[in-house]
């Protein structure tokens, strides 16, 4: 009797080893894979992949409310990644007073629409979706990179793309604190300095009211007659500032200089946002020095 219950034990152990067996052998045979026809690695790889992480490139920042409003802080050590859509007509908008100096240079000119109105707009669309290219600028100021990235149909696209120029702002306090130091040499008397923009008190104006979100009321605003500053408390969270452009509403040139959002231009009224809160900043008549 033991000696027949020996003999039914090995054979159950050597049926079951032959059915892993088996079913090992057939799995490496016809291997399953979660998602027929799905291969990663070929997605990442291709060329034309907009998740291929060579077609990347730095995000901007977009508007709140409307995501097709971008704005790129520029670097020349920087490539953009711009967002197009078929049948859309996406506006790349250069500083003031900057030119083409070359016809743009794209790596695919066939499928992509591009045109430029001669001075600092620059118009790209793509033909169909799924494309990418590259798009290289030159200008009488600066070079920039960009990658075109084409959207499905009814995907996200920047309608207009615009860019923040750091130095611009600093070059321009630097020629009047200069432009002022000539000035006090030359009549011997020198006007009360204002500290970081280099203008006299009288050319100030405070004249601005704000209202909105308390956490990011600024701490003062005034302008110089050229840039509107505002100090912001310490700690405050980042806000975007966006001004009414002839009807659009748009994010301005603007730069980020210690406490101060400084707007390199003048506007009757700024929006400072940021999501959930809003802060309305509402330009008056300069008094007698500013007051």
């Amino acid at each position: 009797m033991k000696r027949t219950r020996s003999l039914l034990s090995w054979g159950a152990l050597a049926l079951i080893a032959a059915s892993v067996n088996a079913f090992a052998a057939k799995s490496a045979a016809n291997p399953v894979s979660p998602i027929p026809g799905f291969d990663v690695g070929s997605i990442i790889g291709d060329a034309m992949s907009p998740v291929n992480p060579y077609n990347s490139g730095a995000d901007p920042i977009t508007m709140p409310g409307d995501a097709r409003m971008a704005v790129f802080p520029y670097s020349r050590d920087q490539i953009y990644r711009v967002m197009t859509a078929p049948l859309k007509l996406t506006t790349i908008e250069l500083e003031r007073g900057e030119s083409l100096i070359s016809e743009p240079a794209m790596g695919d000119s066939v499928q992509w629409v591009i045109d430029t109105d001669g001075a600092n707009h620059v118009y790209v669309k793509p033909t169909k979706p799924g494309l990418v290219n590259t798009l290289h600028l030159s200008t009488n100021k600066r070079e920039y990179e960009l990658t075109l990235v084409s959207s499905p149909l009814g995907g996200l696209f920047y309608q207009n793309v615009r860019f923040n120029y750091p130095n611009s702002l600093m070059a321009k306090v630097r020629t009047r604190a200069n432009a002022a130091g000539d000035d006090r040499d030359a009549d011997h008397a020198g006007q009360t300095d204002s500290g970081p923009i280099g203008v006299p008190p009288d050319k100030l104006n405070f004249e601005y009211t704000v209202s909105g979100t308390s956490s990011l009321k600024p701490e003062t605003v005034f302008d110089d007659g050229t840039f509107i500053w505002i100090r912001m408390p310490p700690r405050t969270p980042f806000a975007v500032p966006t001004i009414n452009d002839g009807g659009d509403i748009v994010s301005p040139n603007f730069i980020r200089r210690g406490p101060y959002i400084v707007i390199q231009r003048l506007a009757d009224e700024v929006k400072l946002t940021r999501p959930g809160e809003e802060v309305t900043i509402t330009r008056g008549r300069r008094g007698l020095f500013g007051f």
